[in-house]
Order: structure tokens, then sequence, then C-alpha cells
């Protein structure tokens, strides 16, 4: 689907029937995230600078949901960041109904986002996610020392304002140097 697609599922969402109950607030309280960075967020001179040269075409798969609180803060730094690979496309995919994500466990477990960028004939070239490292290691930092689950979402979100997507663009930079050789 792309993003309009997307967009609409996630209003149906909001409106009740899809998700569970208990899923309610995370579904607002993410739109207003995904909405925030896909405004705000600019890419730099230098990303914008190395992408243009990416001539190769690719398919970028991101695996994701409306209720992911990591994805609300990635996916639209992602779309953004897509914006300036003249060769890419994408397409997002919901992990919970029939997407490939059973292909792409993280750990044993179906962490979101995750992307997978594919040559013109299908083949996986990369994939990444579900988290930058630092955010990785935020993550994996606070659930060592056991804090609660809504201190440990507090503090990642927290980090992600701060970070405001520069750490993702950080990555696919290195990324898309290491892929097409730039």
């Amino acid at each position: 689907m792309n993003l309009n697609d997307y967009l609409s599922h996630w209003d149906k969402a909001l409106e009740g029937g899809i998700y569970l109950e208990s899923y309610a607030d995370y579904l607002s309280l993410n739109r207003v995230r995904f909405n925030r960075n896909y405004k705000t967020f600019k890419a730099s001179e230098e990303f914008v600078k190395v992408s243009q040269r990416v001539s190769k075409p690719t398919h970028w798969i991101i695996i994701t949901e409306p209720w992911c609180g990591d994805a609300a803060q990635s996916v639209p730094v992602l779309l953004r960041l897509l914006e300036h690979i003249p060769s890419a496309s994408y397409s997002l995919s919901l992990r919970d109904q029939g997407s490939l994500i059973d292909q792409y466990l993280t750990n044993g477990g179906k962490g979101i986002p995750k992307v997978i960028v594919r040559d013109d004939q299908g083949n996986d070239l990369m994939v990444w996610g579900p988290r930058t490292h630092q955010a990785q290691e935020l993550f994996n930092g606070l659930k060592a020392q056991g804090v609660e689950l809504h201190v440990l979402h507090e503090s990642l979100h927290g980090w992600y304002a701060k970070d405001q997507g520069k750490s993702l663009e950080y990555e696919f930079l290195a990324l898309v140097q290491n892929l097409f050789k730039l």
C-alpha cells in the first residue's frame, strides 16, 4: 500500500473495529507522532547529495502498523528520506495482515518497523529494523534494568523526540553509501 492507503487504514482503525480496543490510545498518540515527524523532518544536504547519485532501481518494503510507537517515529522519516532517492519505489505492508514479517524476524520476534530493500529482480539487498542502533541500545539497557514498560516507552519516545530522526538518517546514509558503493 502507499502512504494514502496506509493513512486511510489508520483513519478506519481510529474509528474502531480493526485492532483491539486496548490499542485505541496508541493509535491516536501515534498518529500525532507520525504527522509531526512527517511534517517536520528534513533530510540533510549530505543525504540528498548522496541519494541523488543512486541510479539502481530498488523497491523498499516497510513493514509497519499504526499502533507501533517505533513505527510512528521512524516510518515518516524513512518516507521523507526515500523521496530523495530517484530510482526507489516503496510500499507499506501491515505486519498483522499477512505481511512478510515471518521471514524477517528480529531475535525471533516480529519487531517493526522493518525495511527490506530489493533490487528490480526481487532479490533482497538489505534488511533493517526495528530501531536505530542508538534506540536499540537504550531499549536493551532499560529492559535489562527491569524498568516498567511505561517507563521504557516514555524514555524511548523522549529519545526519539530529542533525536528528531537524525540517527535514522545517519544510519541510512551509511547503508545507502555501502549498498550502492557511493
